[in-house]
């Protein structure tokens, strides 16, 4: 039988330390920083500005909500992304005459530009931080990433009607009310 110290992190779970989230967490927020000052101090855009670039280069013209589900980000953050890239000029907003409700986005030349200019230096930073990990490694992580990225999907929709709703800007669990 294993004892507590021989037991890894992901098999303990005993503090918050070992929680999977919060270790992941650590490890955005760490790999990121180099990522939001490539994007805000050498393009002057912001790292959820910089996704948006992404999926609209990868993925095309689309409306602001399919894009908002594509990359599971509300739908009023991505509205305020997609405003500050129109400004910017680096996204195109198309409302259609036959249908003026609806809206699609695009990337214009210079957004398209600066996607092909900032993707290689995100890329290389993404690369220097795996490298660490031996090829077989790499594809053993990434196929566990893939399964947990599932599993975390039919956990919340299995899950989503008990969980309460968040109230972010009163910092209380689901309280109605002010």
């Amino acid at each position: 039988m294993k004892t507590l110290m021989a037991l890894s992190p992901s098999q303990r779970l005993a503090t918050i330390d070992d929680l999977l989230l919060y270790r992941l967490g650590q490890l955005s927020s760490v790999a990121g920083l180099m990522v939001v000052r490539l994007c805000e101090g050498g393009h002057g855009i912001t790292r959820r500005e910089w996704s948006v670039i992404g999926q609209l280069y990868e993925n095309g013209s689309m409306p602001p909500s399919a894009l908002a589900e594509r990359m599971h980000r509300d739908r009023a953050r991505t509205s305020r992304a997609l405003t500050a890239l129109v400004h910017k000029q680096l996204v195109l907003r198309t409302v259609p005459a036959h249908d003026r409700r609806s809206a699609v986005v695009s990337l214009t030349n210079a957004g398209r530009q600066l996607y092909e200019v900032l993707m290689p230096q995100v890329q290389a930073i993404n690369a220097q931080i795996l490298s660490v990990l031996q090829p077989d490694e790499a594809a053993i992580f990434d196929e566990a990433l893939s399964r947990m990225q599932t599993r975390a999907q039919s956990l919340l929709a299995a899950r989503s009607p008990d969980l309460p709703k968040a109230n972010r800007h009163q910092g209380q669990r689901g309280k109605e009310g002010g």
